[in-house]
């Protein structure tokens, strides 16, 4: 928790309005059992009405003014708990936008979900007690101890016999449920993760009849959950009775002993302020014990909360803003990459040189590392042998990065919104003119044309309601808005038919001082490139135009023969 601590700075006021507060209306609800002690046993049992009315009306008064102290408690736990919980959603958000691929692979969306929600409402309700019972509690516990002192001290160690049990009951409940707490949203992190997969994938579920195989994965991680749950509960449920049978157990050891101090006997009303007392005791213990789960909650949230503030994101680095080299657009030399925690590289020895303005094709079968080489161009995995522009992509600064290089990835990413919206993903400050012109060099103007709402036409999230053709034609035009002066396509082309494929590529030749990577597993969309790179389980094993591979590179010529592509190319 100690590292969350710096969220409530700008709440320091709150933070100690909102205890001052509570520690008043504590005080005066102290006071008030001693009051009404002396009341019944000077005013009550010698029938005088005049101390009865006087004291009265003071029990009154100070209850009414502890009530507003209590509001104004509210009000300030109220502001600082909700600010801090959303300026600690927020940063984790901003947080979580730097990571790099490596920490996202570590983190499924279902637990990234479950932190910036489920456990920052723990904290922020930790937060929220915290100021509203934390000093409260303590006090009245001690408070009522010392006060019944005060009044009798013989009676008072019946009272303050009991606080080390409910002390030691407490500290075992919190020592035994905190980790159950941890174990928790571990499993519903797990039951997050399938209910979001089968969310995602209901057409495919439904296409296969696999609802029912679905059903009893999500039922078995739903009883692990209900299982650990019900383990923490049975805990719970003791606390509030063990508590509950010491204070009660202490009350009647009080009364116990107000009957045999007959005929010295304790006066009524000191007795029925030692019952007042015991009863506070209990009410703030049990408040304590409340306060004990949410804090054991909070405790396993916090862990997880830490784990995401103690990744490294991506950090600006204003000394390597500038461009070495202007001819050499991509480069790299003797390049190896393995994936975190593989056991095997997925680039192996990768050497070659893209000039500026070049029309580069890489094309390979599944699994020969085209995807992961244009993830290391984008510096999504740190490879210190890739350079952009002579200098090494981990040095640029990421909002350099961004506008000197753009990837435009195989599954297509739209957002609920308009058109407009999503094309300005690209680049905010876009005029409608270069937005239609992007859409139309995408080959996508005819459809939004069509369609009728032209740049107010409604994206449903994901895209759902356009065809997958549509989806990726969108997204190409998006990347084009950029004007980056590198743009990678990872097998961006891969829905279009050929018609429109070759549109694209031709719109997209009218773009001289732009340095193009087109990957893709179709020949037909990269044969007439400046050159092409052949890629094969992690190597490249070939280098050169479409005529000059066919002849050269065995691996290159068997995917041509395998879509009927001769050495002439497409006519």
């Amino acid at each position: 928790m100690k590292k969350l601590l710096p969220y409530l700075k700008p709440y320091k006021k709150q933070c100690l309005i909102g205890p001052l507060c509570k520690w008043i209306e504590a005080l005066l609800e102290l006071i008030l059992p001693t009051i009404m002690a002396f009341m019944i046993d000077q005013g009550v049992l010698k029938q005088d009405r005049s101390i009865v009315f006087t004291y009265g009306i003071l029990m009154i008064f100070m209850v009414f003014i502890g009530f507003c102290f209590s509001l104004i408690c509210q009000y300030q736990a109220s502001i600082a708990s909700q600010g801090f919980g959303t300026d600690m959603r927020n940063h984790l958000f901003e947080r979580i936008m730097r990571f790099s691929f490596e920490d996202l692979d570590r983190f499924s969306p279902a637990t990234l979900l479950n932190r910036i929600g489920n456990d920052v409402n723990q904290v922020q309700l930790a937060v929220a007690m915290l100021i509203r019972l934390a000093i409260r509690a303590p006090f009245i516990v001690i408070g009522s101890v010392f006060m019944a002192m005060i009044l009798d001290m013989e009676l008072a160690l019946i009272l303050l016999a009991a606080i080390p049990l409910i002390v030691l009951t407490l500290y075992l409940y919190s020592r035994i449920t905190t980790p159950y707490y941890q174990i928790y949203q571990e499993k519903f992190d797990r039951f997050l993760n399938i209910l979001e997969q089968n969310l995602n994938g209901v057409r495919v579920i439904r296409a296969f009849l696999s609802q029912a195989v679905e059903s009893k994965r999500l039922d078995e991680a739903s009883m692990d959950l209900q299982v650990q749950m019900t383990r923490i509960s049975r805990i719970s449920a003791l606390l509030n009775p063990i508590t509950a049978l010491i204070i009660n157990a202490t009350i009647i050891l009080l009364l116990a002993a107000g009957i045999l101090s007959l005929p010295d006997a304790i006066p009524a009303g000191t007795l029925i302020a030692f019952i007042n007392y015991a009863t506070q005791i209990l009410l703030a213990l049990v408040a304590t014990s409340n306060l004990i789960v949410i804090f054991s909650k909070a405790s396993a949230s916090a862990r997880r909360i830490n784990e995401l503030l103690a990744v490294e994101v991506m950090t600006t680095n204003a000394q390597a803003h500038e461009k070495t080299d202007a001819q050499h657009a991509l480069s790299c030399s003797h390049l190896q990459f393995t994936y975190p925690h593989a056991a095997h590289p997925s680039l192996i020895d990768i050497s070659f040189t893209i000039h500026k303005n070049e029309t580069i094709g890489v094309i390979g079968g599944t699994g020969s590392g085209k995807s992961t080489l244009a993830a290391v161009m984008m510096n999504f995995y740190p490879c210190a042998e890739m350079k952009l522009f002579g200098r090494s992509v981990a040095e640029y600064d990421a909002t350099i990065l961004q506008r000197l290089i753009t990837l435009i990835p195989q599954k297509n990413e739209l957002f609920s919104g308009t058109l407009k919206e999503n094309l300005l993903y690209g680049n905010p400050l876009a005029s409608e003119a270069e937005m239609w012109e992007a859409l139309r060099q995408a080959q996508a103007e005819d459809f939004i044309t069509v369609k009728g709402d032209g740049l107010a036409l409604r994206i449903e999230a994901g895209g759902k309601n356009l065809s997958g053709g549509q989806r990726q034609r969108l997204c190409i035009a998006r990347g084009l808005l950029r004007q980056s002066d590198i743009i990678i396509f990872d097998d961006s082309f891969s829905a279009l038919d050929f018609e429109t494929d070759a549109k694209l590529r031709q719109a997209l030749g009218e773009h001289h001082d732009m340095t193009k990577v087109i990957i893709s597993q179709r020949v037909a969309t990269i044969w007439n490139s400046d050159r092409i790179l052949v890629m094969d389980q992690g190597h490249i094993v070939g280098e050169g135009t479409h005529q000059e591979l066919f002849d050269s590179c065995v691996v290159y010529r068997e995917i041509c023969l395998s879509q009927n592509i001769a050495k002439e190319g497409i006519a």
